[in-house]
């Protein structure tokens, strides 16, 4: 039955929809549970989506476990093609500024902190308020 529909991707917003109990996508979560339809969560949609809820793991299992439903991990191919999708919108935007991105920041601080690494930057300041140990590049 999934072959002839095309699947959903649920962005950020959906996932909080899905939190807030919102009856279009809990129908369409229905679908995907009984095999009717087929859906996908970019891991980087279900990132911003924790970041607004700060909700424990445990909330989202429910989700996660669905039957037809896949998250897509960001590969290094992934991530340069997204890199370019999102350059225009980095250079342009007044608000977001190339370099310093949330998400990015939250994954190197992860990751240093769970390999007690160095982070290489030139802009220590996005790190400010976390005890990592920084190298700034001149």
């Amino acid at each position: 039955m999934i072959g002839s529909t095309p699947p959903r991707i649920l962005d950020a917003s959906a996932l909080l929809d899905v939190f807030a109990g919102n009856r279009e996508i809990m129908q369409m979560l229905d679908d995907v549970d009984e095999d009717q339809l087929a859906a996908v969560v970019p891991t980087l949609a279900l990132a911003e989506a924790q970041a607004a809820l700060a909700s424990s793991r445990s909330h989202w299992e429910w989700i996660m476990g669905l039957r037809s439903l896949r998250s897509l991990p960001v590969t290094d191919d992934v991530a340069f093609a997204i890199g370019d999708i999102a350059a225009p919108r980095i250079r342009y935007h007044p608000v977001h500024t190339a370099l310093i991105g949330p998400l990015m920041i939250a994954q190197v601080l992860y990751e240093a902190k769970l390999m007690n690494a160095v982070i290489m930057t030139r802009v220590p300041e996005a790190y400010g308020g976390h005890e990592v140990s920084i190298h700034t590049l001149e």
